[in-house]
């Protein structure tokens, strides 16, 4: 049944039974005057209604679930966003990235951004080094950013973060300088680019939150393979949110926030240190990756369906 409802009233449910309840929640939203808002919301009323119904939520249930999210809000802060981390760990990044990018093909997949990016980076020089301190083994990591007919694109834009050996990013860690393992960069005229990162090591998600109460409370392990983060920007171009995963890594298997892309595994090649390719500035050990971007044109990308649900 339709119900004629006045824009902004909150219609009462016709009786106390669940499914009426639900109705009513639904029908309040009919006057919303944005379509798309107004479609999320009677949704979200919907399936959480649906949830709480299938797995018959207790009452003790759901005040532990008001006070985890609480505990979120509190230690969310510009440097820390546990809600992120939640959406991470439940597969919600993942899944929203599934089925608003296209899987494979000719472009570089993307996945998830992650809790750690921080805005306003550094522009450096083409083959500059990003670790303000001592940060583990350098890694020259290079290559180009293309279109997908193989075309360079000169001057893309890489925004680019990492941990480093003490498994922390520089957000995490108050000692650390404010720019330490992040930074701009721009492709050359030829589509190159380079910079001068350290090879990630793999690390567990902040984990004294209530997220990590839940993976330890569901058997669940913290810990991320080690990747570095890139984020491509061209005109004309669908923007990319990637990673460089190190194919020696642990964890390219169970990635506590599911974001691992076979696509995205690269091998960190271990180089002399007397190589003549070394980068100014590298004494000992060091490694090379190779790593090129391949971005699609904006408006061509074609997006998949989301999944067709039951009514």
């Amino acid at each position: 049944m339709t119900r004629d409802i006045t824009p902004g009233a909150c219609p009462a449910a016709d009786s106390t039974a669940p499914e009426e309840i639900t109705s009513a929640v639904v029908a309040s939203f009919a006057g919303c005057p944005r379509p798309r808002l107004r479609l999320i919301m009677q949704m979200l009323a919907h399936h959480l209604h649906a949830f709480a119904q299938e797995v018959e939520l207790t009452q003790e249930e759901w005040y532990a679930g008001i006070r985890f999210l609480t505990d979120a809000g509190h230690l969310t802060t510009e440097e820390r966003q546990e809600f992120i981390l939640l959406s991470d760990t439940l597969g919600l990044s993942m899944f929203i990235d599934a089925i608003n990018h296209e899987q494979g093909g000719e472009t570089t997949e993307s996945t998830v951004l992650g809790p750690f990016w921080a805005e306003g980076s550094p522009l450096r020089d083409y083959g500059a080094a990003i670790a303000e301190r001592q940060a583990g083994v350098p890694a020259w990591v290079h290559g180009r950013v293309l279109d997908t007919t193989g075309a360079p694109l000169a001057g893309a834009e890489l925004d680019v973060w990492q941990n480093g050996d003490d498994r922390l990013y520089a957000v995490q860690d108050p000692g650390a300088p404010e720019h330490h393992l992040r930074g701009r960069f721009r492709t050359r005229a030829d589509g190159s680019y380079a910079f001068l990162a350290v090879r990630p090591t793999a690390y567990p998600i902040p984990d004294d939150g209530p997220v990590g109460r839940m993976l330890a409370a569901t058997g669940r392990h913290p810990w991320r393979p080690a990747h570095i983060h890139i984020k491509v920007d061209a005109p004309g171009y669908e923007p990319l949110t990637t990673h460089i995963f190190d194919a020696d890594s642990e964890y390219l298997d169970s990635d506590t926030v599911f974001a691992v892309k076979p696509s995205l595994i690269r091998t960190f090649v271990p180089r002399k240190p007397d190589a003549p390719e070394r980068p100014a500035g590298v004494d000992g050990e060091w490694f090379s990756v190779e790593n090129d971007l391949v971005l699609t044109r904006r408006g061509l990308r074609t997006r998949p369906s989301p999944p067709a649900t039951e009514e």
